[in-house]
């Protein structure tokens, strides 16, 4: 990372917060980084182009790397960052040594199974904040309950997305969003996703539960810690709450009205408009796997093609899974899209795998 690579020149600096515990534990991301820097905000200035400040509370300033987001705290050199709200987030990465850094010996704290408050001062939210994208992206468990949270102030756009992030592409994301949803902070800043909780599904096809419980239940059959997939899965019946019954469709147009309730929601977080057509795209189009073996391959064709069609049955099979239902039919649609590539790749036959008339052959 270019950035990065210049900060190295003009002081040392280390990752930081969920970022070093993510080499620690081994957890891939692309999501934002964290880095603490040994100097003042002149010194980084000049060492970082394009440096902006965010005014989020985890960071002095920050920075883009092509897609990726860079938080930075600076710290006088030769101290300490003061101690953060969970003991395992003090943890240092110094890159260039290759080593961990301890500088309050938490490394018992990190390793063991209880996620450990500090005794610093933090507010109730910040604590609630990093408690679930610790819980979400790291083996640790609370031993106690968290303090309530009186109140929920404003809080900025980029921090709601950044929040999203940590906890949705964490291997366990539904433990995160579960913390999130108890203690009000879906309901206070997610407001378009409070509906689901209570919105009833058929037992015979949902024994899992409402439509909130059965869209977080479909996180922990995920292969793939994709961020645009967990959004497609938080999002894809998102629509349900307000679908109006018709001839005998209890939820019909839940994915029309999901996907514009999608683009709504990302864009006022400040998604990229990359991430936000993307994500749309898989909530409006979730049923089809489920169809595609009944329809002609005219009428399938051009979904098939799409570039997001393989995590579009990714997020089929985890719908499924969680429907206790089987993946029976995430295999029958996998089988009728290796067909098509098959017989799509082949110049000789169309995309239904019959044989062309050819005038000319080279």
């Amino acid at each position: 990372m270019q950035a990065l690579e210049k900060l190295a020149h003009a002081a040392p600096w280390y990752y930081a917060s969920f970022s070093a515990l993510d080499r620690y534990f081994r957890t891939d991301t692309d999501g934002p980084l964290h880095v603490s820097f040994e100097g003042d905000l002149v010194d980084l200035a000049r060492a970082v182009a394009d440096l902006d400040f965010p005014g989020v509370h985890f960071a002095d300033a920050a920075t883009w790397d092509g897609d990726r987001r860079i938080y930075f705290r600076c710290i006088e050199p030769g101290s300490k960052l003061p101690p953060q709200t969970f003991r395992p987030l003090n943890l240092l990465y110094d890159e260039r040594r290759t080593r961990y850094l301890d500088p309050y010996d938490d490394y018992r704290s990190i390793r063991g199974p209880v996620l450990e408050a500090t005794t610093e001062p933090h507010s109730p939210l910040h604590r609630l904040i990093d408690a679930a994208v610790a819980l979400a992206r790291y083996p640790h468990t609370l031993d106690r309950e968290l303090d309530p949270i009186e109140s929920f102030p404003a809080l900025e756009p980029e921090t709601l997305k950044t929040v999203l992030i940590g906890v949705l592409t964490g291997r366990y994301a539904e433990r995160g969003v579960a913390l999130l949803k108890r203690h009000g902070f879906v309901d206070a800043y997610l407001p378009e996703l409070s509906a689901m909780d209570g919105t009833q599904h058929s037992k015979e096809h949902h024994p899992e539960g409402d439509v909130w419980a059965h869209s977080i239940q479909t996180f922990g059959y995920r292969r793939s810690l994709d961020l645009r997939l967990t959004l497609g899965l938080l999002l894809h019946d998102a629509g349900k709450p307000t679908a109006i019954p018709v001839a005998g469709r209890r939820f019909d147009g839940h994915a029309e009205i999901g996907t514009r309730l999608a683009r709504r929601l990302l864009r006022r977080l400040e998604f990229s408009e990359n991430v936000v057509e993307d994500v749309a795209w898989l909530v409006e189009k979730h049923m089809f796997p489920g169809a595609i073996h009944k329809l002609p391959t005219f009428r399938t064709e051009r979904l098939m093609s799409h570039r997001l069609f393989p995590l579009l049955l990714e997020l089929y099979r985890c719908d499924l899974e969680s429907t206790y239902r089987g993946p029976e039919g995430y295999y029958r649609a996998c089988k009728v899209y290796r067909d098509f590539l098959k017989h799509n790749a082949n110049p000789f036959r169309d995309a239904d795998g019959k044989k062309l008339v050819r005038l000319y052959v080279d």
